[in-house]
């Protein structure tokens, strides 16, 4: 009976596909008669569509419609894995007409064997619009590349409410980044706070084409967003990609993200720096800014230190008033911070609150006054400093620093008083402001001043003090003088008993340890004092031999007094700390710190020669051949230093020695810092480390050191190589503004014999902008080859 039904069926599918009328009676009763049987006929049913024409195909498709929307869709969706090619297309084009398809049934059949991948993806895209986003996404993620990203553009038709909850992919088993790029393009569009997170995870990606596009996704987004799952990727990202994840960070700023920034203030970059800074300033309330300080408060103290001076740099209004609110908080750290930020918003119109924290009973908050102080412009502070010192005569120093900076003339009355101290830091402090801030109106009252204070200073300060009055009488053409220690008063001698009774109650009770190491002794049982060969505010430098090894070497002794002043111990502490870093033949070798009855010492290589500054002295300038061997060789250290992040900071030429066969070695890194310059700029002095001969602009404006800083100090030198002549002269406070100005003249217009290669070289050395800079010691140092190959030297260049 079936093999009956089947050859009447037969003959019914042949009249239909003969009959010409097929709205009419014939016609519709041979479809009625189809209908009927093609469940039972499927197979014959979808072979005569593929051999019919269009008007006879047509209505057998809709005849397997009625099928597939009643009770047939499992037949439909098995031909898609059908050998033959026309009947699988036959069956899709079924299916993706009709409504009522499984959508389940159809992801399913994407993954089971032998199924014809396009088309199925052409029945989903048919029911595209119904789709759910996270089913589509899911099954293309199991899919291979191509069929993968087929599938994934049905994603954006789709008119379903993505559930993010039921997305699940790991980012590291996707190969294709083109999918992950369409995936992103899909995720921009989705307004949902989960979003972010997921395309956060992107960042991680090997690829940076699809890094970028991440980052570009999450930039459009149009919902706000915790930007601290981007902090991060900050300390990886680099060009671009950091560009764009820092405008991202700034847009979605808000309150919250500022306790997430304890952590971000201390890089190498203190433009980074400065960002993170810039962001609590302006979106910190009382709470945020509480927790960040919290946070910051588990820190070290270096951490807490360089955070809260960054902060402090570009603290705002805003700040200000957050700050006010914690200035009473219990706990001491918040308190004394906010106190800090407070004072340093307040102008000279205030002078009278910052008094008030001037006298405050807490050091760390008068340090804050004073350094608040010293950028004052009103005359008034000197009086607030002389109260405090009155009051306070531990901050001597301090003040004396924020004096110098000041520049004032009424300081004077504070730093002649300072020389009457028994402290040799609080004496040294005090010769120091009055080299720099007298003037010719007070020139021959300040030598008066310091010549009837010699009896009370330390043989040390006593020897500055000397050389201070011999330069005031230069600087300012005033009428000789000799100091007679011995003789009487006489014309033009000033008799100074320093050492006689009637003047025993003003000397110093303190006699140095220094003192007794004379050529001869013995120090620590191992070093036999040769000969002292320099001495200095900060203390005395020997050679010496030591016996265990047989060798000799530089002892350079810290005055024992000294080791009081944190700032100076810390210096002497830094010079071994980062010159131990560099292994060169151009830097002096520095071995260890020794230590013995209060007196300290750096022990370092002994190298018989002389300073730069001496030589120069001698033949004035370099010929060019030989002025470029010497840049080369200080070059070539310098670059050996800044390889392991130690940044010189001081360079001049009386740190450059030169021996009788024209070996360089480059020495004192006493102000050294590595990385970062905020660990050389003491958080107590409030002012600039430096010469400031040699000093960078952008260091002369109290702006971080790094290794372009270093560059310009060597321009300078170079300059002061190849002229004879320093490219700028005057005051210190005149020296740095001229720095900062740029306008220094040719070389060749000093020195007419001077290569116009070099003097082209010396111009980019000392460019003001540091972006105009050779941007790296080694380049200066492979340039200065360059040069010297140039002129064919027939010797080797080391």
């Amino acid at each position: 009976m079936a093999k009956l039904g089947n050859i009447l069926f037969n003959r019914t599918l042949n009249q239909f596909l003969e009959c010409k009328d097929l709205e009419g009676k014939k016609g519709l009763s041979l479809i009625g008669k189809i209908r009927e049987a093609a469940s039972d006929n499927l197979d014959k049913v979808l072979t005569t569509i593929t051999q019919a024409d269009e008007p006879h195909q047509e209505v057998l498709k809709n005849i397997c419609r009625e099928s597939v929307e009643g009770f047939s869709e499992e037949y439909f969706l098995g031909v898609l894995s059908h050998d033959d090619t026309e009947f699988r297309e036959a069956a899709s084009d079924i299916l993706s007409q009709t409504t009522a398809v499984d959508s389940v049934k159809l992801f399913q059949r994407l993954h089971e064997p032998g199924a014809s991948l396009p088309e199925v993806i052409e029945v989903l895209a048919s029911q595209q619009k119904s789709l759910k986003p996270q089913d589509i996404i899911n099954h293309a993620l199991k899919l291979e590349s191509d069929y993968a990203i087929e599938l994934l553009k049905l994603v954006e038709g789709s008119e379903q409410p993505v559930d993010l909850s039921e997305l699940s992919f790991q980012l590291d088993k996707i190969e294709s980044p083109i999918f992950k790029i369409n995936l992103l393009n899909y995720l921009g569009s989705v307004n949902q706070p989960k979003v972010p997170l997921i395309v956060a995870r992107f960042l991680d990606d090997s690829n940076k084409v699809v890094i970028l596009e991440a980052l570009k996704t999450l930039d459009r987004l149009k919902i706000d967003f915790d930007a601290s799952v981007l902090l991060h990727y900050t300390e990886l990202m680099s060009g671009v990609e950091l560009e764009l994840v820092l405008k991202i960070i700034a847009k979605q700023a808000d309150a919250d993200l500022v306790p997430h920034l304890s952590a971000y203030l201390t890089s190498k970059s203190s433009e980074m720096n400065d960002f993170f800074a810039r962001i609590i300033a302006v979106n910190a309330d009382r709470d945020s800014f509480e927790k960040f300080l919290k946070r910051l408060m588990i820190e070290d103290d270096w951490n807490q230190q360089q955070s809260v001076a960054c902060v402090q740099k570009v603290s705002n209004q805003n700040l200000s008033d957050v700050a006010r609110q914690l200035t009473d908080h219990d706990q001491e750290f918040v308190r004394n911070t906010a106190q800090t930020l407070v004072i340093n918003l307040i102008g000279d119109e205030d002078l009278g609150k910052i008094e008030e924290f001037a006298l405050s009973d807490n050091w760390q908050v008068r340090e804050r006054a004073i350094q608040s102080l010293s950028r004052s412009t009103n005359r008034a502070a000197i009086t607030i400093l002389k109260k405090q010192v009155e009051t306070y005569p531990e901050d001597y120093v301090l003040v004396l620093r924020a004096i110098k900076q000041l520049g004032f003339g009424k300081g004077l009355e504070i730093a002649f008083d300072g020389l009457k101290s028994e402290q040799a830091n609080v004496q040294r402090a005090s010769l120091e402001t009055i080299e720099a801030i007298t003037t010719e109106k007070h020139a021959v009252n300040v030598r008066d001043n310091i010549l009837w204070n010699l009896p009370l200073l330390t043989n040390e300060m006593r020897e500055f003090a000397k050389m201070l009055m011999s330069q005031i009488t230069r600087d300012f053409d005033l009428p000789d003088i000799q100091i007679d220690e011995q003789s009487n008063t006489s014309t033009g001698v000033v008799d100074l008993p320093l050492f006689g009774e009637a003047t025993a109650s003003l000397r110093p009770a303190y006699v140095s340890p220094l003192d007794l190491l004379r050529p001869g002794e013995v120090w620590m049982d191992r070093y036999h004092i040769r000969e002292e060969i320099g001495r200095g505010a900060m203390g005395r430098v020997m050679l010496a031999e030591d016996d265990m090894v047989d060798e000799s070497l530089i002892l350079k002794f810290m005055l024992p007094e000294l080791t009081v002043d944190q700032q100076s111990t810390e210096r002497f502490k830094r010079e071994v700390k980062y010159a131990r870093k560099v292994s060169h033949r151009n830097v002096i070798r520095v071995h260890d710190i020794l230590l013995k009855d209060g007196v300290c010492a750096i022990s370092m290589e002994y190298f018989n020669s002389r300073g730069l500054e001496a030589v120069l002295k001698e033949i004035n300038f370099f010929e060019t051949v030989e002025g470029l061997k010497i840049l080369h060789q200080i070059s070539g250290g310098m670059a050996a230093a800044h390889e392991q992040a130690v940044i010189h900071r001081d360079l001049k030429p009386s740190n450059i020695l030169i021996d009788d066969k024209w070996l360089v070695k480059i020495v004192d890194f006493g102000i050294a810092s590595a990385g970062t310059a905020a660990e050389a700029t003491l958080t107590q002095t409030g002012s600039i480390i430096g010469s400031p001969a040699y000093l960078a602009p952008e260091r002369a404006e109290g702006c971080d050191a790094d290794e372009r800083s270093d560059i310009y100090s060597l321009g300078v030198i170079a300059y002061y190589m190849f002229s004879g002549k320093l490219p700028y002269i005057g005051k210190p406070m005149e020296v740095l503004s001229l720095h900062r100005a740029g306008d220094a003249p040719p070389i060749m217009k000093i020195n007419e014999e001077a290569s116009p290669e070099v003097s082209k070289l010396i111009v980019k050395m000392m460019a003001v902008d540091p972006k105009a800079r050779p941007q790296s010691m080694a380049d200066v140092h492979d340039e200065v080859k360059d040069l010297l190959d140039r002129l064919e030297l027939p010797e080797e260049i080391s």
